[in-house]
């Protein structure tokens, strides 16, 4: 129950950070609207359609961002004070964790839902069938999962606004850019190959993108790193400083 009422809490402070939360929204729009649109021409995939490769890579980067706003959210309340009054109040770990898992999911549907909208109106409904959505969904949800875990860890650690603004900044675009989201492999500079092959995104795109049997790899990779991200925040969580030096 009190990780429902701390979720219900999450939701509320949208409002508080409704300019970010705005921009989350409209950076993957954006991106679909400008540069899908300006390469669905010009840019060959196995798959065929551009629009529909690009659409998967940009559900990956909506999962990372869960992970990124995790961070600024876990170090918000440890500097607010709200994660030790949960924990006082009786509150455990898992149920902290719950709670941010919930509302980065609900937010992950909204967005994917209103790429996937977008994706029909400007490039035809036929973008993306409604069992390929159904089955992106699923996975990319574990996805998210493991990226609340691994951005709640960051954020145990995180004692500043100035180090969690640090991390992400230098972290965020890098991540993004040096992942097929938005491009194949095949024709890369070699270093890019290089640091693709360090880049969870590369994995976890190739785990939405893959067909048949490969669909089962993917969500036994995805489990595993679901379940490795909530648990390193887990452990961290429970031996940080309940309230962050910062002031």
């Amino acid at each position: 129950m009190r990780s429902l009422v701390l979720t219900k809490f999450h939701f509320l402070s949208m409002w508080n950070w409704r300019s970010v939360y705005l921009g989350r929204f409209i950076e993957p729009i954006a991106f679909l609207i400008l540069l899908g649109g300006g390469l669905s021409g010009s840019v060959a995939t196995r798959a065929g359609s551009y629009p529909a490769f690009m659409l998967i890579g940009l559900i990956c980067v909506v999962a990372f961002r869960a992970g990124t706003s995790t961070v600024s959210d876990v170090a918000n309340d440890r500097k607010w004070g709200i994660f030790a009054i949960y924990v006082m109040q009786g509150g455990g770990i898992a149920g902290y964790l719950g709670s941010l898992v919930l509302f980065a999911v609900s937010v992950f549907l909204v967005q994917v839902l209103t790429l996937a909208g977008v994706a029909s109106v400007l490039f035809g409904a036929d973008v993306m069938q409604a069992d390929q959505l159904f089955q992106l969904v699923a996975l990319g949800i574990v996805i998210v999962v493991g990226w609340v875990g691994f951005g709640a860890a960051a954020g145990a650690r995180i004692q500043s606004y100035s180090k969690r603004d640090l991390v992400i900044t230098l972290t965020s675009l890098p991540v993004v850019l040096a992942a097929p989201l938005f491009y194949p492999l095949d024709s890369a500079p070699h270093y890019i190959k290089w640091l693709s092959a360090a880049n969870p995104l590369t994995y976890q795109v190739a785990w939405l993108r893959a067909e048949g049997l490969e669909i089962t790899r993917g969500y036994g990779f995805a489990a595993a790193w679901c379940l490795t991200g909530l648990l390193l925040a887990f452990f961290l969580l429970r031996a940080a400083d309940r309230i962050s030096n910062e002031r």
